[in-house]
């Protein structure tokens, strides 16, 4: 990987948590972690708790998950359909 496509690559990390870190209030992520507190507590370490988080995550949007309905779409979800639907 050259300078050119870390830096890149560095770009996109940072453009996507600044989206997430937009949608979502700090305190609502603070107060998420802080569920996770009697893992912690147990033993389990950072590894052991992103595992199960990511596999209740993956369960949670293949059964449960349903998008949130709103009439606009953001140019970000315009995007993805139009690369979708196999534009450039």
């Amino acid at each position: 990987m050259n300078k050119n496509d870390k830096l890149q690559n560095y770009i996109d990390f940072q453009n996507k948590f600044k989206r997430m870190n937009d949608l979502l209030p700090e305190w609502q992520v603070e107060y998420s972690i802080e569920k996770f507190k009697p893992l912690i507590d147990d033993g389990f370490d950072g590894n052991d708790i992103i595992e199960y988080f990511t596999v209740k995550l993956i369960d949670y949007i293949d059964n449960k998950y349903e998008p949130t309905k709103v009439e606009d779409t953001t140019p970000y979800q315009e995007r993805i359909k139009e690369i979708a639907d196999g534009g450039k």
